[in-house]
């Protein structure tokens, strides 16, 4: 038998984990080495001095730490496999050691060797350092002196400049310091080195001193000018690319300072705009506000002015009166050979310029539409904009009248000798506009108002197409209007128009359509129910149909005429409409088993009656009366169909009748005495221990029709003597028993 031990499988593991990852495995086992030598660069400083601790040899996976006696200093270093090192600026003497820590398994180890380093008092650093000037203007030479506020007897000072250059040396006298005087041409930071014996270094003063060299205003910007070809009168504007701040800028002809001082922003910037009398050549002028310096911007820009041309000219017209369509010619004289001249009706430019010839030009001939002034503008040489030359020319056109008038009428399709009114919309001031029939014009001429204007009221007897003609005061000769109005009348007699029902019979609640076999197009045909309108259709030529049309037993159905003043009916269709049967149903509800009632009453409606009840039977009579009894509780359907296979319902009417058997009172709701052994008698069901009950029955107008003081369910629903008639009465029971109130309720009389 083979034994295992609950060990062996794992140490085999751990063996194969080992030696396939060797370094995972020593690093996770073996303690950080701390027998590592440690040495630093300088045993003894200064205060503010640094120095550096270096570690021999580090090790891969391991984590150093420095400490200054005994607390943490700076961050970990990760070892690299070789020599590290820590730096340190120590304010004291200190002793220096380092903890050792393996990053996978924490284990953490102190180095066994540590470093002192002795630190001294070293120069004083927190000198304040001064100078004569903060801020100095380039190109003046201002001669700055640098200065050591409460320097140290007999210490070195050295004073540099950013870039490290040594730029004098001093020895403190226990007071202010002073440099050999500087003159930078740009804006440096003073640095003050210092030392003393028993400091490895030079040391730097904390305290520095930033001069600010405030340079010339910068000349290379670019200058640009928005016209350079302009005439007098005629705006330009000069601007800079850039610009900076605290420089001012001016502009400058040659003689004299131009217009308004600008602040420099640090962007582009423009000068007013302006009108030169003169063509010149303009400088900027760039100062610096700070230090008044200035300089000329290397680039400069020149605007050429010219003379704006003659105005005062007089053009001339070959017809000052023209009819619409007619052209004119308009001329000008004299005219500058350095000048284009153009033609202007309005804001209108009419043809292409022409340049002057020290003589007379003449415009392309041109028909004005309407009447107008025309212009000329002159534009000169080297001018952006023409000008107007001071006269100008008018000319007077006369119009043919506007022939896309349309014409209105208040109707356009009437009956024979109606009247109808022909107008003409938007009509012409002054504009004679004339109203043919077809055969003749009739008179008088109406004159246009600017709105809409009426002819004389016309009386067509047939169908008319009438045209307007127009003309003008000045141009008489008169055209017809692009429209025309057809007045259509059509021949329509009562009566007259072809129709039929669709189905011819039906029953009440059903729906119909109307169908007219023949229309005339235009005509609107109207089916109305006496005075209320159903439906309007407008002839085409064929047949139209008024759809699902329900008429009711009162309905009164016809077509009539829209087109006519007076009402003219054109077709009444012929169709028959059966009354549905209506029900009157009283139900008894059930007081133990099956003793619920249903008497059904059939009122229009022609016999025979099929009674379709569900659940239930199905039964045909020719009786308005059928009574169910022995029912039990739940909900009955009823539908009754008559003789012309109307329903009383589309689903039947539903009737629910209750159980109720904690009820101590049923009153029966409906009672027919017609003498067939049901419901004969009006019953009462009490229990007995109520006692015999007092009943008082009333008519819908408060009459009493009966009264017993002790009922045996025996009233048949007489009156003195006779049935009562059918409908609804109310009655008022009570017990001799005190324990339950009076009943009151509703009884139906039916079947009589």
């Amino acid at each position: 038998m083979k034994h295992f031990y609950p060990y062996s499988y794992a140490a085999l593991l751990f063996v194969y984990f080992l030696f396939s990852n060797p370094l995972i495995a020593i690093s996770a086992q073996i303690p950080p080495d701390s027998t590592i030598d440690l040495s630093i660069d300088k045993p003894a400083i200064c205060e503010g001095e640094t120095i550096s601790i270096f570690l021999a040899s580090s090790e891969v996976g391991i984590e150093y730490q420095l400490k200054a006696n005994g607390v943490n200093e700076g961050t970990p270093i990760h070892g690299t496999g070789s020599q590290i090192s820590f730096s340190s600026q120590p304010r004291a003497t200190t002793t220096f050691s380092v903890t050792a820590t393996n990053t996978s398994t924490g284990e953490s180890v102190d180095l066994s060797e540590t470093i002192t380093v002795a630190v001294s008092a070293g120069p004083k650093l927190n000198l304040l350092v001064t100078a004569n000037h903060a801020q100095i203007c380039e190109s003046l030479n201002t001669p700055v002196v640098i200065s050591v506020e409460n320097s140290e007897a007999g210490l070195s000072y050295w004073l540099k400049d950013q870039s490290g250059s040594v730029l004098d040396m001093a020895t403190g006298n226990s007071g202010a310091l002073n440099f050999t005087s500087v003159s930078p041409t740009t804006s440096t930071t003073y640095i003050v080195e210092t030392t003393m014996v028993g400091c490895n270094d030079r040391l730097e003063l904390e305290n520095k001193y930033d001069l600010t060299v405030v340079p010339l205003p910068i000349a290379t910007m670019d200058v640009s000018i928005t016209e350079p070809e302009i005439c007098v009168g005629e705006n330009t504007v000069i601007s800079i690319d850039s610009s900076e701040v605290g420089v001012k800028y001016q502009l400058f002809d040659g003689a004299y300072l131009k217009g308004d001082i600008i602040d420099g922003t640090g962007s582009a910037l423009s000068f007013p705009e302006f009108s030169p009398f003169r063509s010149v050549t303009y400088q900027v002028i760039a100062t610096n506000q700070a230090c008044g310096t200035q300089q000329k911007l290397d680039e400069s820009i020149r605007v050429n002015v010219g003379l704006q041309p003659e105005i005062h000219l007089h053009p001339t017209i070959d017809k000052h009166t023209i009819c619409e369509g007619e052209q004119v010619v308009v001329s000008l004289t004299p005219t500058d050979t350095k000048v284009q001249y153009q033609l202007w009706d309005g804001s209108t430019a009419i043809g292409s310029p022409i340049t002057g010839n020290n003589e007379g030009i003449s415009f392309e001939p041109t028909a004005p539409s309407n009447s107008t002034t025309y212009r000329i503008e002159a534009l000169g040489e080297r001018c952006l904009d023409p000008i107007d030359i001071r006269y100008t020319v008018d000319i007077d056109v006369h119009h043919s009248p506007d022939i896309s008038k349309i014409i209105l009428s208040n109707r356009d399709t009437i009956c024979a000798g109606e009247e109808v009114i022909i107008s003409v919309e938007n009509s012409q001031a002054d504009i004679f506009y004339q109203l043919h029939d077809g055969s003749q014009l009739i008179e008088p001429n109406v004159v246009g108002n600017g709105g809409t204007i009426q002819f004389p009221e016309q009386y067509p007897s047939t169908s008319s197409t009438y045209t307007v003609y127009a003309h003008e005061t000045v141009c008489t000769y008169p055209l017809a209007l692009d429209n025309t109005k057809l007045i259509t009348v059509p021949d329509i007699s009562t009566n007259s128009v072809e129709n039929f029902a669709t189905p011819e019979e039906f029953c009440e609640g059903e729906s119909i359509d109307i169908e007219l076999t023949r229309t005339i197009s235009g005509i609107e045909y109207i089916l109305q129910d006496g005075e209320n309108i159903l439906s309007e259709i407008v002839g085409d030529g064929g047949p139209i149909v008024f759809e699902d049309i329900v008429p009711n037993i009162h309905s009164n159905l016809y077509v009539s005429i829209g087109n006519c003043n007076d009402k003219l009916i054109a077709a009444k269709p012929n169709y028959t409409l059966q009354s549905n049967p209506k029900l009157q149903i009283v139900s008894t509800d059930v007081h133990t088993g099956y003793d619920g009632n249903l008497v059904i009453s059939v009122s229009d409606g022609v016999a025979p009656y099929t009674y379709i009840i569900n659940p239930g039977e199905t039964t045909t009579s020719d009786n308005l009366v059928y009574e169910l009894t022995n029912l039990e509780s739940g909900t009955y359907q009823v539908l009754v169909v008559d003789g012309n296979a109307c329903r009383s319902s589309d689903a039947g009417q539903l009737v629910e009748i209750k159980l109720d058997e904690n009820q101590k009172i049923i009153v029966n709701n409906a009672l027919t005495p017609n003498g067939d052994g049901i419901n004969d008698t009006w019953k009462i069901h009490y229990a007995p221990s109520l006692g015999n009950p007092e009943v008082y029955v009333f008519n819908i107008y408060g009459q009493e029709v009966y009264h017993s003081k002790s009922y045996q369910n025996d009233w048949k629903g007489s009156f003195n003597g006779s049935v009562l008639p059918n409908g609804a009465y109310y009655y008022l029971i009570e017990f001799e028993s005190g324990e339950i109130k009076p009943v009151k309720g509703s009884l139906s009389i039916l079947g009589n």
